[in-house]
């Protein structure tokens, strides 16, 4: 299905990586539906972003623009913002430079916005995780047709749902007039958080059929194990967890009571799951939600942080000295 007139929807890729980016560009090209326009931003990459686009450019329509200074080291989510800005079209699809969408997926979105007369802010792709070699790894939980941004979140931190940047077709207008992608470190939880927002004035609707595969390889931040990315991660959720917290207190006030107790359950699953350090500045972050936020008293903060070290400590020199599980 090809729609008459001006090209409604801009896929977006915020490139930095070239390992992938060649299979992502022709999951792009292999779509039956051209009624896009690609624009590729590269992030100040010292790798060849260029001579892959190169090879695709007489496939599709492509812009392609190098900014002069690299920003997704300082915040991931602005170099997202910026990228969109190089479009004009009135829907958005910021995709991954590893990622792949299948064949239907262009085809899939522009049948759903007729069925519903364009009457939601974001549509959402189910998402199927792959490997470094393209291999399917797992499948994320199936997303309902229809729900609120406050449902979204409550499911989210029970562990009931996952999502990615990727899957999300949002319009333009919600986006510009939402405030953005919220700006977490990593973009940690960003993307959690920018579905929720969007789900505020008009529920959010699931494209079923062709799904968008989610590459989980050495290569992201997602996979990263390093001290750093670990700090940045536990300080995101930290901050997404006070998001959530103001979230349903101005968007779904009679929730509230009970997803305050779910953010701490999430946050200590994650962390303990993860087998996470909780450095000073971050034991010292959490004290303060400890106490403002989840209710408890002084110093509570400060002793889950020492015990979940010190457990942590334990199970690593289990495992690497006396090489038990």
């Amino acid at each position: 299905m090809n729609l008459p007139g001006p090209v409604p929807l801009a896929i977006v890729i915020p490139a930095y990586k070239t390992r992938f980016l060649g299979e992502t560009l022709a999951s792009i090209a292999a779509q039956s539906n051209r009624n896009f326009k690609l624009y590729i931003g590269d992030d100040c990459s010292p790798e060849p972003v260029a001579d892959v686009v190169r090879q695709f450019t007489d496939k599709m329509d492509i812009t392609y623009h190098r900014f002069d200074t690299n920003l997704g080291g300082v915040s991931l989510t602005r170099h997202w913002e910026r990228c969109l800005r190089l479009s004009a079209e009135p829907w958005l699809w910021c995709f991954g430079d590893d990622d792949c969408m299948e064949p239907g997926c262009v085809d899939a979105f522009f049948a759903e916005l007729e069925k519903t007369g364009a009457g939601h802010d974001l549509y959402r792709f189910n998402t199927r995780w792959i490997n470094g070699a393209g291999e399917t790894i797992s499948e994320s939980p199936a997303h309902p047709l229809e729900e609120t941004g406050g449902d979204f979140l409550e499911a989210r931190l029970r562990g009931a749902r996952n999502s990615t940047l990727q899957e999300l077709i949002f319009s333009r207008h919600a986006w510009e007039t939402s405030g953005g992608i919220p700006d977490f470190p990593l973009a940690w939880a960003s993307d959690d958080a920018f579905i929720a927002r969007l789900g505020v004035r008009r529920l959010i609707r699931t494209i079923f059929g062709p799904c968008v595969r989610w590459r989980l390889s050495d290569a992201n931040i997602s996979n990263s194990g390093s001290p750093a990315a670990a700090a940045g991660k536990i300080r995101a959720s930290m901050e997404f967890v006070r998001w959530i917290i103001d979230y349903f207190e101005n968007y779904a006030k009679p929730m509230k009571t009970g997803i305050v107790p779910l953010t701490e359950q999430w946050f200590n699953s994650y962390v303990t799951h993860f087998e996470k350090f909780l450095g000073w500045r971050n034991s010292v972050e959490l004290e303060r939600l400890a106490t403002r936020a989840w209710g408890h008293p002084a110093g509570a903060g400060l002793w889950w942080a020492l015990k979940n070290n010190a457990l942590v400590a334990s199970h690593k020199f289990n495992r690497k000295i006396l090489r038990r599980p």
